[in-house]
């Protein structure tokens, strides 16, 4: 099962986009489970993850995705900031990964020139730790590194607003 995780600093606007593109995916039974992660103690996320079924956790920004990992139901995550929207068919794309690949982290890559370039050289000379965009295992969102540089999906990630 796939858990999403969103991050959410406490923007009711961005987080309602994220939350629209996971709809379908819940609804077609791909994603199983939702933890929002409240980095600014909003009210609004709160209630926002009550509507929604998911599970509310409050985390500071540098342990949202780790402690989120751990509450999660589903053995891979998803990791999404709030008001990261998926194109398209990103469904299908990571769907295709984790049955090619499921043990190796995957990237949907942030859209524009200048933050794909920042992914890429996070990934391959970086510290390789946890970012919005991954699709991994639980173990490794659990150890908060990758132990290996993600694969590219062909999809994008844009940023609402």
């Amino acid at each position: 099962m796939l858990t999403a995780v969103i991050r959410s600093d406490g923007s009711q606007q961005a987080l309602a986009a994220t939350l629209a593109v996971l709809i379908p995916a819940v609804a077609e039974g791909f994603l199983g489970h939702a933890v929002l992660v409240d980095t600014a103690g909003s009210p609004e996320t709160e209630r926002a993850a009550d509507a929604t079924g998911a599970r509310y956790l409050r985390a500071s920004h540098e342990q949202a995705w780790q402690d989120a990992a751990a509450k999660a139901r589903g053995d891979r995550l998803v990791l999404f900031d709030a008001g990261d929207v998926p194109q398209a068919h990103w469904v299908q794309a990571v769907e295709r990964h984790l049955l090619l690949a499921a043990s190796k982290p995957a990237l949907i890559p942030s859209r524009g020139a200048a933050a794909s370039l920042r992914e890429r050289i996070a990934f391959s000379v970086g510290s390789r730790g946890l970012a919005a965009g991954l699709v991994m295992p639980k173990a490794m969102a659990l150890a908060g590194r990758l132990d290996q540089a993600p694969v590219r999906l062909s999809v994008l990630r844009e940023r609402a607003g």
